[in-house]
């Protein structure tokens, strides 16, 4: 019933996880275990549940992985939400009947709680755990509820009935504000929502500099049921469409013949746009459903392990499949191909070869498609980063997916709030690699975009537009703001900003530098 309310939003990845949640009250560790112990021991399914729940909780445990801990969470959220059933609940839209304009301070909240909380009722919450890409910050992005998440401490600083001013731009909590601060606020909250209506209003001028350097602007993707929104909000096109909620949403494998009405709907609403479709990047911890793929999930680390392209050129009859979908739906648009997690060139190679024999299949069925469709691959392994110059010789253009390079390059986990402080765009490392791969583009004479989370940053723009992109791909939110933005400044002062923050040697001080930038122009926010 959540996953059914939240459809309604047009939401892909706060889908994704509740499909995950489906998964979970099926498996063996839950169900299986708790009907046995029902059957052996003749107890209520409350206490049997019960017990599979601590049984579960201490296999989890004993693995001191992040990854691990996080499922050890997701699997007592559900459990906690069959209890509350089972023990005959009272049905709510929210978790509780709140009082209106009412701030949540908790330690947590599950994906599911956070789908139910109704806005409008709920202004806000904050959290003591999770970083901006859990799965509950995502859920709030998607709500338009602003949150503030990874609060140390918070449920021990504040009383209840506490008047507090929640800032979810800023990641800023203020307990028992002064007269001053409510007011500030307040106008501040009146010039956002006049800004956001503006924004709106211009959401389909041209995303060009002042000095008439373009800067496509695209939506990252999940569901086509999200096109409505994407287009409402100014989106050039579909800079990255993530194809894993298709082998998500079912019990079983999609066909290539669903594969191909998906991919065909969107190209024909997206056109003449074009569309970027991700080829699938899942491991084999999402495909539990799929029986004949198990043997991957006791290897599996979900960060660096067996997954994306490294599973599809184990499964080259489901990498196939796939491909022969998109490239059958390729002449109802503008398909652009990508491949994630590409980490050599051997790999490039060995997805060029399939991809020919597919082409070759299709022709000898004399089944039309474009033979112009281009491939590209993203790079957000520091391997492929290094050795773009050579990649970007093989490939019709680059894709940087900046939350993995990002983790990947400074060696921490993004969505664990202790080491939260250390995901930093602007690290000159960063910075460099950035510079090097848009380098590589530019020597090849190829496009080269940007479709992590640091495309939508305002504070970025400027950095990103100087090192000479030609596409920013981000959440369709965020798109007006940064148009506003790009229609103010010009290419010129990206590029001088980009030049003196390579020669920083500290975070710090690239941030100094670009704040101290972006301080002369009017931002949206302001």
């Amino acid at each position: 019933k959540i996953r059914e309310k939240l459809c309604k939003f047009q939401v892909g990845d706060e889908i994704r996880i509740l499909d995950t949640y489906q998964m979970i009250a099926k498996d063996e560790m839950l169900y299986t275990s708790t009907v046995n112990t029902i059957k052996q021991e003749k107890i209520n399914p409350e206490w049997a549940l019960d017990k599979a729940l601590v049984k579960a909780n201490t296999a989890f445990m004993d693995n001191a992985s992040d990854f691990f801990q996080e499922r050890r969470a997701d699997v007592q959220h559900v459990g906690n939400l069959i209890l509350k059933n089972l023990l005959g609940g009272e049905e709510e839209e929210h978790p509780r009947h709140f009082k209106k304009n009412t701030l949540l301070v908790v330690h947590d909240l599950s994906p599911a709680d956070t789908a139910q909380i109704i806005k409008g009722t709920v202004a806000g919450f904050v959290t003591e755990v999770g970083g901006k890409t859990s799965h509950t910050a995502i859920f709030a992005k998607a709500l338009e509820i602003p949150a503030v998440v990874g609060a140390v401490g918070i449920t021990q600083s504040v009383e209840e009935d506490d008047i507090l001013l929640l800032d979810g731009t800023e990641g800023t909590v203020i307990i028992n504000p002064s007269r001053a601060d409510k007011l500030h606020y307040q106008d501040l909250r009146k010039k956002y929502e006049q800004m956001d209506n503006l924004l709106l209003k211009e959401a389909h001028l041209p995303a060009v500099t002042k000095d008439d350097f373009t800067l496509r602007l695209a939506a990252n993707m999940e569901l086509p049921e999200e096109i409505p929104t994407i287009k409402k909000y100014g989106a050039e096109g579909i800079g990255l469409y993530r194809t894993e909620v298709l082998y998500l949403r079912q019990k079983r494998l999609p066909t290539e013949e669903e594969q191909f009405q998906n991919y065909k709907k969107v190209l024909r609403q997206m056109a003449p746009h074009p569309v970027t479709i991700r080829t699938l990047d899942i491991g084999g911890d999402k495909i539990l459903e799929d029986s004949e793929h198990s043997e991957y999930v006791e290897s599996l680390n979900p960060a660096l392990g067996f997954r994306a392209i490294r599973f599809c050129l184990r499964e080259k009859g489901l990498f196939k499949a796939q491909l022969r979908a998109m490239l059958r739906a390729s002449r109802y648009g503008k398909l652009k191909i990508l491949i994630p997690m590409i980490s050599n060139l051997d790999e490039i190679r060995q997805v060029k070869k399939i991809i020919t024999d597919v082409k070759s299949e299709l022709d000898e069925k004399k089944i039309p498609y474009d033979h112009n469709v281009k491939l590209g691959v993203m790079i957000e392994v520091p391997s492929a980063a290094i050795m773009s110059d050579a990649i970007a010789g093989e490939v019709d253009f680059l894709s940087i997916g900046t939350n993995d390079l990002i983790q990947y390059s400074i060696a921490i986990d993004r969505v664990n709030e202790h080491v939260a402080y250390l995901y930093e765009p602007l690290h000159p490392a960063i910075l460099r690699l950035l510079n090097q791969i848009t380098e590589a583009g530019r020597q090849k004479n190829i496009e080269v975009s940007v479709c992590g989370e640091m495309a939508g940053e305002p504070l970025y723009l400027l950095i990103l537009l100087g090192l000479g992109l030609t596409e920013l791909s981000m959440n369709p939110l965020s798109i007006p703001r940064v148009k506003k933005i790009l229609r103010q400044v010009t290419f010129k002062q990206g590029a001088e900003l980009v030049e003196k923050a390579l020669a920083c040697k500290t975070s710090s001080d690239v941030e100094h530098l670009v704040r101290k930038e972006m301080s002369k122009i009017a931002l949206p926010e302001d």
